[in-house]
Formats: C-alpha cells, sequence, structure tokens
C-alpha cells in the first residue's frame, strides 16, 4: 500500500479580541497552491452577471 505523507500544522492569529486558530494541511501530491486555486476561481467567476446575493436566495 502506498502512503503519502502530508504536512499539517495549527497557527494561531490574534487581531483585536478575537483569537483565529487556522488548522491547515497540505498534501504531497497537490498540483497547485492554495493561492493559485484561490487565483483561479476568483479569475474564472469575474465574468459571471449574477450576485451572490441572488444565488443565494431560499425561495419561500
Amino acid at each position: 500500500m502506498d502512503s503519502v505523507k502530508s504536512k499539517s500544522g495549527v497557527t494561531e492569529l490574534q487581531i483585536g479580541n478575537t483569537l483565529f486558530i487556522i488548522e491547515y494541511e497540505t498534501s504531497a501530491t497537490a498540483a497547485e497552491t492554495a493561492y493559485d486555486k484561490v487565483k483561479r476561481l476568483i479569475t474564472s467567476h469575474a465574468n459571471d452577471h449574477e450576485k451572490l446575493s441572488e444565488i443565494t436566495q431560499l425561495s419561500a
């Protein structure tokens, strides 16, 4: 059985009175970085004309 190791950790960031605890895990076989993925998602949806608030409205 092939085992792929991943890297994980925890980062704490305090802004004002709020403490953010970020847990992360990275894959050794990932094809793109988190930065590249977010950039790709933003640019692929940049020309969408529908607002997020219109997409997420629940019908009564």
